[in-house]
C-alpha cells in the first residue's frame, strides 16, 4: 500500500455525524493564511503551471524564478545548510510570502531510496527563521516531538504529513494529527498535508484540529470547496470555528 492509499483509507475511518435540526442555511469557509484572505482553508500543492484558481499554493522552489507569482509559497528540500541558505536568499529577493522546508523526503533515504540523509536540528531551523525575515513552515512533521522542536525554533507553522513514515508503516496524516495538536496548539499554526479524495476529507482534517489543509489533488479547488460547504451544512457548522471533534463519529483512540 502506498502512503497515498494509506492516507485516503485512514480518512474514511473518520465518519461525519449528520446534524439536521438547526438553522444553518449558508456557510462561510473564509480564512486568513499568510495575511491573505482565502475563500476556504484549502491550499493546493501544485506545479508552477497548475496554479489555476488558487490565491495561494505551495510549489517547488526551483519553479519560483521571478516575482510574477505572488501566490507561490516555495518548498525547499532539506539539503545542506550551505546549499539551502543561498536558495533562501534568492527567494527572499523575490519577496515570496513564506518559505517551506520539506523534510518528508527523508523517508526515502537509503536503503529505500536515494534521498540524502540530512535531518534538521533546532539550530538549523532557528538559523533559517532568522535569515528568512518572513514566516517559515516545516512540511512533513508526523511526531509531537518534531512539532515541539519546530515551535521552539520559532517556526510559524508545521504541515503534518505522514510521507516520511511510508517505509516503516508510520501513521497516516489524520492519525498523527491529534497528538501534534495536543503538543503544540497555540504555539504555532498546525496544518494538515496530503492527498484528499474530496472536500469531505478537508472537513475531516479540520474537525481533528488542522487550521488549514495543503491538498495533493487533481480536482479543482472549486469542487473541493463545494464539498467542504456541503459537509459544513450537513453537520450544522456555519463557520470554520464551528467544526470540531463532535462532528466526527469515529473515536480518536482505540479501535476506529
Amino acid at each position: 500500500m502506498t502512503h497515498t492509499e494509506r492516507d485516503l483509507e485512514a480518512l474514511e475511518h473518520y465518519q461525519l455525524v449528520p446534524r439536521l435540526l438547526h438553522d444553518v442555511i449558508d456557510v462561510d469557509s473564509a480564512c486568513t493564511v499568510l495575511e491573505r484572505r482565502l475563500a476556504s482553508p484549502i491550499v493546493p500543492r501544485v506545479s508552477r503551471d497548475a496554479q489555476g484558481e488558487a490565491a495561494l499554493a505551495l510549489v517547488d522552489a526551483a519553479h519560483v524564478v521571478d516575482d510574477t507569482t505572488p501566490w507561490a509559497v516555495p518548498i525547499l528540500r532539506s539539503s545542506r545548510m550551505g546549499e539551502l541558505m543561498p536558495e533562501v536568499r534568492r527567494l527572499i529577493a523575490l519577496d515570496v510570502p513564506a518559505l517551506v522546508v520539506d523534510v518528508s523526503r527523508l523517508g526515502d533515504s537509503p536503503p529505500y531510496g536515494t534521498e540524502a540523509w540530512r535531518p534538521r536540528t533546532r539550530e538549523d531551523l532557528a538559523e533559517l527563521v532568522a535569515a528568512a525575515g518572513r514566516p517559515v513552515w516545516l512540511y512533513g512533521v508526523s511526531s509531537p516531538a518534531d512539532a515541539t522542536v519546530a515551535a521552539e525554533a520559532g517556526l510559524d507553522a508545521v504541515v503534518v504529513h505522514g510521507g516520511a513514515g511510508r517505509h516503516v508503516h508510520g501513521p497516516a496524516t489524520i492519525d498523527a494529527l491529534p497528538d501534534i495538536v495536543d503538543a503544540v496548539a497555540g504555539m504555532l499554526a498546525i496544518y494538515a498535508g496530503g492527498p484528499v479524495a474530496s472536500g469531505i476529507d478537508v472537513f475531516r482534517y479540520l474537525a481533528i484540529g488542522a487550521e488549514a489543509v495543503v491538498v495533493e489533488s487533481d480536482r479543482s479547488l472549486q469542487a473541493l470547496e463545494a464539498e467542504l460547504h456541503y459537509a459544513m451544512r450537513l453537520t450544522g457548522c456555519s463557520l470554520l470555528a464551528d467544526i470540531g471533534y463532535d462532528a466526527i463519529f469515529a473515536p480518536l483512540f482505540g479501535d476506529a
